[in-house]
């Protein structure tokens, strides 16, 4: 353990900065003068007998009987218990605060809650054509709120037809490919009361943005030319439907939607699905080619004078698909690559384009392995002699 660390870990106890300080030194030295601990502990003189009396009264030192006096340590297991317990209580002591305060405003809330919906109850949808409804849905957070409301009342169904943006189109990824991590759990909570759900994307999302881990259910098809799919919508039990509008002003998709409720629109949609569904490559089909592709692109890396441990981060992230760069970190870690290299490994793979970042929702995307093949083969993408990292340790123990 680094002196550095030694001493935050003290403050975190509740000592000031020179208190660790002089500490570590009398650890070090087993007994000093007070000048020898401003010495060694680069205290200013004018401080160091004020924080050697504090040591004293706190517990950590004793003075011996001499002239002029020294101190020694109070090893630590004798001194530390005591103030970690204090730290222990008044961390506790606030978490109860603040959970009795959250509580409270969950109460309010609730209430408000119970309140609207009490004075306000639901209106009858009815049947027919005239209880048809469509609106029109603007803002990331309108469209996923209506999204997740169709797939909490669905009861036998959910289809989606979607597709990834390209990486760098800076095409927001909208709640049509990605839900929010706080409303996925509406996802598994339909498939888990028996809810059938079939997701027809591109290809190209495996791995960038799933990996090579993905699994069913929702059953996974994939479709290879980004025209087959010109629209997105969500179809729940043949009678919602969640219609994803490109933005006017550009090819891209915005956030505007349209929602229907409407058993004779829904069975339009419906029929295209099962066209599309149709020409849809099965989820294992699809995985097996794309595992290929990373091995041979890795191959490829490796042959063109790349580092282990860049051939090692690109294969992570096309395993894990979209990642959090800490998530990427901590996976790099257990290959042996401490924390510093490994982020400095990241932005390396960045700047050449073998990894992408998303700053919206702060992910990290690998490069598709057939696009990363073509540049290699175009002369794009090639190592550079500096800044190459390895999975080799050093005789320290130190990776190099």
């Amino acid at each position: 353990m680094s002196e550095e660390d030694s001493i935050a870990r003290l403050q975190t106890l509740g000592l000031n900065l020179y208190e660790s300080r002089a500490y570590l030194a009398l650890l070090n030295s087993k007994q000093l003068t007070a000048k020898g601990v401003g010495q060694s502990a680069l205290i200013p003189q004018s401080r160091t007998y004020d924080v050697l009396e504090s040591l004293t009264r706190k517990g950590f030192a004793l003075t011996t009987p001499a002239s002029p006096p020294s101190y020694v340590p109070v090893p630590p297991g004798k001194v530390l218990g005591s103030y970690y317990d204090i730290q222990r209580k008044k961390i506790q002591e606030h978490a109860t605060r603040i959970q009795e305060e959250a509580q409270g405003k969950l109460d309010i809330v609730r209430e408000a809650y119970l309140a609207l919906t009490k004075d306000f109850p639901a209106v009858p949808t009815g049947k027919g054509p005239e209880w048809d409804r469509v609106w029109v849905l603007q803002k990331r957070e309108n469209i996923e709120n209506t999204l997740v409301g169709f797939i909490k009342d669905a009861q036998s169904e959910v289809l989606r037809i979607t597709k990834p943006p390209e990486l760098k189109s800076n095409e927001p990824l909208d709640p049509f490919y990605i839900i929010g991590l706080e409303n996925q759990r509406f996802v598994f909570d339909a498939l888990e009361r028996g809810v059938k759900m079939k997701w027809l994307s591109m290809a190209r999302e495996i791995p960038t943005y799933l990996g090579l881990s993905v699994g069913e259910p929702p059953e996974r098809r994939y479709l290879e030319r980004d025209q087959e799919i010109t629209e997105k919508f969500f179809l729940v039990d043949s009678q919602s439907v969640l219609l994803n509008l490109h933005d006017p002003m550009s090819p891209a998709y915005g956030y505007v939607a349209l929602a229907m409720q409407s058993k004779a629109v829904s069975s339009i949609f419906r029929d295209h699905f099962e066209k599309m569904w149709e020409k849809g490559r099965p989820l294992g089909e699809v995985l097996h080619s794309m595992r290929s592709l990373v091995d041979e692109a890795c191959t490829k890396l490796k042959e063109m004078g790349f580092g282990k441990a860049e051939v090692a981060m690109y294969r992570a992230l096309s395993k894990s698909g979209a990642a959090t760069q800490d998530v990427l970190v901590e996976e790099m870690t257990k290959k042996k690559i401490n924390r510093q290299d490994a982020l400095a490994l990241c932005g390396r793979l960045i700047r050449l384009d073998l990894i992408h970042k998303d700053s919206a929702h702060r992910l990290l995307m690998v490069e598709h392995p057939s696009n990363v093949m073509a540049s290699m083969s175009a002369g794009r993408l090639k190592p550079d002699s500096v800044g190459k990292f390895t999975t080799r340790q050093t005789s320290s123990g130190k990776n190099s």
